[in-house]
């Protein structure tokens, strides 16, 4: 694990409140929770497997999910932005991994799920004091940012979801008088239009949620558990232990 690289993750607990509004006039409230979690936990899935970077993952709870556990079991998750929106939530947690000695942060978009290793190594390979990287997508939005420290303060209203980001991203670092580069185009699922990339990308599977997946796979166990305890007590219990005979 490289810890001079970083990798900087946002989540919101699966709650409809937390979901951007954006998504919600897109899907429809209901259909936007799934989606947006879906790609939660799919996008996550791509970072964690990254070894040449520290990840970060700040997270915003709510009473049913107080901590990471619907997107892993191996997140405890530590770094609690609740009640932060989106853009002090990712001030904050880029900071952070400054502070704690990281050089050069990345941040992945979770709406970009075929976000690959390479497209993290070539943005790092770029990033340097002088130069910002920027993952462009096709509607107009970006799935990854790459800089170092100086250049956080560029970001300081930063929201993933705004009309038109990537160009009001582009005008502040030409005002910084700063270079860029990019990379690769991908998609970022915002509308039904990306939707349908995603699902006939290669890489979409039609399932449910991983977090579903392991809610069905803990019930399962705990209804096997009980059918065990339940057949391990009526061998044990005598035959007539039950019955009344009057005489």
């Amino acid at each position: 694990m490289n810890r001079e690289n970083a990798i900087v993750y946002v989540v919101y607990a699966p709650n409809v409140e937390y979901v951007f509004d954006e998504l919600k006039k897109s899907f429809g409230v209901e259909r936007a929770l799934n989606i947006n979690t879906d790609l939660y936990v799919k996008t996550y899935l791509k970072i964690s497997k990254y070894e040449n970077a520290i990840k970060f993952i700040a997270y915003s709870k709510d009473l049913k999910n107080p901590d990471l556990r619907w997107l892993s079991s191996d997140e405890p998750g530590f770094l609690d932005v609740t009640s932060k929106p989106y853009n002090l939530a990712f001030f904050y947690i880029c900071d952070i991994a400054f502070r704690t000695g990281s050089n050069k942060v990345i941040w992945v978009n979770h709406l970009a799920p075929t976000i690959s290793h390479q497209d993290i190594d070539k943005a790092l390979s770029m990033v340097n004091d002088k130069n910002i990287v920027i993952g462009p997508s096709k509607n107009g939005s970006i799935y990854l940012l790459g800089f170092t420290a100086p250049w956080l303060k560029i970001f300081d209203n930063f929201y993933l979801l705004r009309d038109n980001i990537k160009d009001e991203i582009i005008d502040k670092i030409k005002k910084a008088k700063i270079n860029f580069s990019e990379i690769d185009e991908k998609f970022v699922v915002k509308d039904e239009e990306s939707l349908k990339l995603w699902i006939e990308s290669d890489e979409y599977k039609p399932s449910i949620s991983e977090s579903r997946k392991e809610e069905i796979k803990y019930t399962h166990k705990k209804k096997k558990e009980m059918h065990t305890t339940q057949m391990n007590s009526a061998e044990n219990t005598p035959p007539n232990a039950n019955n009344n005979v009057s005489k």
